[in-house]
């Protein structure tokens, strides 16, 4: 199934592109944030119709909004 959730809250990431890891502490079923976030932070414009993931950066107070892909 395309839009099936691979990953689940409290499951440890790496993002390969962006060289991190991080723990996932909510799923949206689709993008869910705003046009302009998209256009601004989302460069690579991944598909807003498949899961996205909010991950807490290990070592880091920042947290991200990722793709599924």
């Amino acid at each position: 199934m395309e839009n099936e959730i691979l990953f689940y809250i409290g499951q440890l990431v790496y993002h390969k592109k962006f060289n991190y890891r991080g723990v996932i502490i909510d799923v949206d079923p689709h993008f869910m944030l705003t046009e302009q976030w998209y256009q601004t932070m989302a460069k690579s414009q991944p598909p807003k119709d498949q899961p996205w993931y909010h991950v807490l950066v290990h070592n880091s107070p920042q947290q991200t909004y990722v793709a599924q892909r």
